[in-house]
């Protein structure tokens, strides 16, 4: 083969050339970014194990702009510096009662003492609250919050969830995904899928069976707190979600207590074997100052 010469360049020889492959994969990008994507749906559809869920945080009057802000100012002047005492830290948790009700309480800790306030975020006034010394506590368990192997809770609450799937699919005319709704997995039983920590001063004596059996008994000798909805669910930083973090009010409250104080890292039992109330009231956030429609409560 003669040689050809270009008219811009040098004498090529093509009988001696040869066709590289480089090791370049158009193709691959795209998959690795599908990859990407995958692995970061698949852990965002983890969700299973984040409790509160298919909840509008919007509908949280505790969401809005401030409101807990004013609050705690609010319970700090009227509770706190009336009491001639220091604040230390606050947060807004849920707190589980020992029929297995979630209810909003304002927990604000001081040198002294631990507030538990009910407030009503509606209307910004205080209905309740209970002053603890802090060298009342003799006992702080912290771990997940479980409930007995023999409970029917679990079970309830994934007959519940797999209803509530169901029929969200089927308001919505999500027809083709209601087969996938009524997906056996979504019936299978619920964990609470909850860390958190119960403060006692019974001083090791079991609660008595009129305290243990009686709805409206008020002295119990615990107080049991997990982190609040908006934990998992509000948009901002650290700094704000750390409000209503059961873990920033753990450590914090930790720093305060007596040396004497015993503290156990174990699963925290909540008695619940088959309380219909207590699943009506936890799955419409009864215990909760949100929006409902026309009304507010």
């Amino acid at each position: 083969m003669e040689e050809t010469c270009l008219e811009e360049g040098p004498a090529v020889n093509f009988e001696r050339a040869t066709l590289e492959i480089a090791n370049t994969d158009p193709i691959r990008p795209s998959t690795e970014s599908a990859d990407n994507a995958s692995n970061q749906n698949s852990a965002s559809r983890n969700v299973c194990n984040v409790p509160f869920k298919h909840i509008d945080v919007h509908t949280f009057f505790t969401d809005r702009n401030e409101v807990v802000e004013r609050a705690i100012s609010d319970c700090t002047e009227k509770l706190i510096k009336q009491n001639d005492d220091e604040l230390v830290g606050s947060w807004l948790l849920t707190e589980i009662s020992l029929w297995d009700t979630e209810k909003e309480r304002l927990v604000l800790l001081a040198t002294k003492a631990l507030y538990s306030v009910k407030y009503d975020f509606i209307s910004l006034k205080i209905l309740d609250f209970n002053r603890l010394p802090i060298l009342l506590f003799d006992t702080i368990v912290t771990g997940d919050i479980i409930y007995p192997s023999s409970s029917l809770a679990p079970r309830l609450n994934g007959l519940a969830e797999g209803v509530s799937s169901v029929i969200h699919c089927a308001v919505r005319q999500e027809w083709s995904s209601i087969a996938g709704c009524s997906n056996l997995t979504q019936f299978e039983p619920r964990k609470r899928h909850m860390s958190g920590i119960r403060l006692m001063w019974n001083r090791g004596q079991p609660l008595t069976l009129i305290k243990k059996w009686n709805p409206f008994a008020r002295n119990i000798p615990w107080l049991t707190y997990a982190s609040h909805p908006l934990f998992w669910y509000k948009d901002g930083t650290e700094i704000v979600k750390t409000r209503f973090d059961i873990e920033a009010f753990n450590t914090t409250l930790k720093s305060l207590l007596p040396r004497e104080s015993n503290v156990v890292n174990m699963p925290i039992i909540i008695e619940n074997y088959c309380s219909l109330g207590a699943l009506v009231h936890n799955r419409n956030g009864l215990g909760f100052f949100k929006v409902r429609g026309k009304i507010s409560f």
